[in-house]
């Protein structure tokens, strides 16, 4: 109960108007580890954007640990906390991948959503995640696949094996898919990309 309580006095601390005294509750709660990881997934859902970023920070300094339990409540959270979560797990990175890749293949439309949303601010460390990607492409979900070709837009080149499916996918039902398929291909700009557009836009 102590440390639950002194856990909980350091996550308060990173709402403090002293920077110094947010650092020290940062640096003490990484320091802590795993036994503060519930309380910090908590902490995501505050209403106050400080203490949930710091809180974020945190968890991604923790990394591999929280996966888990941030994936866990990314299925039975509310849309705010879940999208808490999901920029977490994008900050972790690589650790987070597997555990991402297996959610953008759910049931759970949203829970796809909130993954690839995770793979779309990656950035570089989603590099491995690119097979999954072009398989969200296709999903039923308009969001999805939405965010699926952000993410690999913000690949850049080293995403050129996603092109002859965005390609397919500058068909699209969806007008705001179109739109993201468009600027994935004009950031990857291999060849084949470049002469999709080309026939695209004469």
């Amino acid at each position: 109960m102590d440390s639950e309580r002194a856990i909980a006095d350091l996550i308060h601390d990173l709402s403090d108007m002293d920077d110094d005294v947010r650092e020290a509750a940062k640096t003490e709660l990484v320091a802590i580890g795993e036994p503060a990881i519930p309380q910090l997934v908590e902490a995501l859902a505050e209403n106050l954007w400080d203490v949930s970023d710091q809180a974020s920070d945190v968890l991604a300094e923790i990394g591999e640990a929280a996966v888990p339990i941030l994936m866990d409540e990314l299925a039975i959270v509310e849309r705010y906390h879940a999208l808490c979560i999901s920029d977490t797990l994008s900050r972790i990175g690589t650790p987070a991948i597997p555990a991402l890749s297996e959610a953008l293949q759910d049931l759970d439309e949203q829970l796809r959503e909130y993954a690839v949303r995770a793979f779309s601010r990656m950035g570089v460390a989603a590099i491995e995640a690119i097979p999954v990607l072009i398989r969200a492409l296709a999903d039923p979900e308009e969001e999805v696949r939405t965010y699926s070709a952000y993410a690999l837009a913000n690949l850049g080149g080293a995403a050129k094996d996603a092109v002859p499916a965005l390609i397919e996918a500058l068909e699209d039902d969806s007008e705001r898919v179109q739109h993201h398929v468009v600027y994935a291909l004009e950031k990857i700009d291999t060849p084949e990309a470049k002469q999709a557009l080309i026939a695209l836009y004469p």
